[in-house]
């Protein structure tokens, strides 16, 4: 058996915190609402059709007979399709697992069962906290990192650090997966300036030393390859790794531009160009990549850490059965076992929708 909670840090004293409402919950600064970055689709199924539809292109032509006039216009349809993947966890807790000197949790107990069963208490609470948090994150890592044949790294291939990790990443193609072999088809613009160089570079410290300006050069860039019809959307926005947004800060600096970096009701970071929004991806990609995967196993430097996306919410959404499911916690106690289990779980997909409207830096 064991305990969620590690308490081995702890020093037990007469001094200690009594209160698990007194504790700090360490928490990503980003956990987020999911719409701030991509549309949320819900009640998806398996092999749910995604249905496209081409513009009509030009039509309006000389009308100077009887019969009406026909340019013989046309749509075209084209089709993807939803996969989402089963996705959830269980925490098992064994109350007696944890030292009884822990006095947040045990100068409240009132009786014998109290041992052993966690149920309506603070600890259960701080639980039901953590667990909830977790499932949200989840979301995020799997839809943008996963990818259903992900490897573990070698002496000249890219890869995760650790075989163990591997069943955190492999439940659907995520959409950086969706996003190179859209790149290597010739279907999404890509831009290799600035960024390319540096992600080949074989130590981190020389993969994350941008110069003056480079990350207006790879917008600027980005801009000039975005199709017409992206430019004009309302809410397109950069979605960028922290080096090139730290980068794009320091320019507005030296300049002495008026700037605010504006954090949305969801934490992200944001600064402003040419009118779009440019957002800090550091705790949705950087903080994972960096901490689980490798270019390779002989430098270990980082797998591309400068990245940049420039779409709508729209475009990358995120569908699930049932939109509630992300956020709901199962938790019961198991008077056999004298164990207290939590879990949750449900289903995601992610997918990048048109390919002409997205450009990416890499």
């Amino acid at each position: 058996m064991a305990s969620n909670i590690d308490i081995s840090a702890l020093t037990m004293n007469p001094l200690e915190v009594e209160s698990i409402g007194n504790f700090v919950i360490e928490k990503t600064f980003t956990d987020p609402v999911l719409r701030a970055i991509h549309a949320v689709w819900t009640g998806v199924k398996m092999k749910e059709q995604i249905v496209l539809a081409s513009q009509l292109g030009k039509t309006g032509i000389t009308d100077s007979a009887c019969a009406r006039p026909n340019s013989g216009a046309e749509s075209v349809l084209t089709q993807k399709y939803w996969e989402p993947a089963n996705i959830g966890d269980t925490l098992v807790h064994c109350q007696t697992d944890v030292n009884g000197l822990f006095k947040a949790y045990y100068t409240k107990i009132q009786k014998y069962t109290d041992l052993f069963d966690i149920t309506g208490s603070d600890l259960e609470k701080l639980l039901m906290v953590l667990l909830s948090e977790s499932a949200m994150k989840t979301i995020l890592r799997v839809a943008w990192l996963a990818d259903t044949s992900v490897a573990v790294s070698g002496a000249a291939a890219s890869g995760l650090k650790a075989a163990a990790d591997v069943k955190y990443y492999d439940q659907i193609d995520g959409l950086w997966n969706q996003i190179f072999a859209a790149v290597t088809a010739g279907d999404v613009e890509h831009t290799t300036t600035k960024v390319a160089a540096l992600n080949a570079q074989i130590t981190t410290a020389a993969q994350t030393a941008l110069a003056t300006d480079d990350a207006i050069t790879v917008f600027e860039d980005m801009l000039a390859k975005a199709d017409s019809r992206l430019r004009a959307e309302p809410d397109a926005q950069f979605l960028v790794s922290r080096e090139l947004f730290d980068n794009y800060k320091k320019t507005l600096r030296t300049a002495g531009e008026n700037f605010t970096i504006d954090y949305t009701m969801e934490g992200f970071q944001s600064l402003k160009y040419e009118g779009y929004t440019v957002v800090n991806m550091e705790n949705v990609w950087d903080r994972l990549l960096r901490a689980d995967f490798e270019q390779d196993s002989t430098n270990n430097a980082y797998f591309l850490p400068n990245r940049a996306v420039f779409t709508t919410p729209a475009n990358i959404p995120i569908a699930t059965l049932n939109e509630s499911d992300m956020s709901e916690i199962d938790a019961w106690y198991e008077k056999k076992e004298r164990q207290m289990y939590s879990a949750y779980g449900y289903t995601l997909d992610a997918k990048l929708i048109e390919e002409y409207m997205i450009v990416v830096a890499y």
